[in-house]
């Protein structure tokens, strides 16, 4: 099998409209602001390897198939809550091979190095994925609409 390389969504722009095509699809709802279009122009803005938001790559014989996004306040939850991992998304045919596991792993050291402790993250329907990761529930909380876990996890 061969190893997910990581890299910064900055240094690989070409990759922004597979990104902006699979968070419509995932999250988009048919909403005007999670189009593509609309998408695309918001994840071209991602062009930070150090400053919040920070969009990271999980790269496969230098195609993506994993994405994961730290970002400054995501959602209104507690006063303590900054730094949240989000926007976490492995492409549908490279799934069950430990690609979520390594792009999450990896935000979470980029995390640590710069500081950014705890993250938090909030899910409708994945918390026994990051409960395996280390992740511990803290809450609820309605986001676009839906109930979702809130979970957190020192980066170490």
């Amino acid at each position: 099998m061969t190893r997910l390389s990581i890299a910064y969504l900055a240094d690989h722009p070409a990759a922004v409209p597979a990104l902006a095509e699979w968070f419509a699809r995932e999250w988009g709802d048919g909403r005007p602001e999670m189009s593509v279009e609309r998408l695309v122009d918001r994840l071209a803005r991602l062009d930070s390897r150090d400053k919040l938001p920070i969009c990271l790559l999980g790269l496969l014989n230098g195609e993506p198939v994993a994405t994961a996004t730290l970002k400054f306040r995501e959602i209104e939850y507690a006063r303590a809550a900054d730094f949240w991992l989000g926007s976490v998304y492995v492409r549908e045919d490279a799934r069950g091979r430990g690609h979520g596991r390594a792009i999450v792993a990896a935000a979470e050291a980029v995390a640590a190095a710069k500081r950014f402790t705890p993250l938090y993250l909030y899910t409708p329907r994945k918390e026994a994925l990051y409960g395996r990761l280390g992740w511990q529930t803290v809450g609820e909380t309605l986001a676009d609409g839906k109930r979702a876990t809130v979970m957190s996890k020192e980066a170490e």
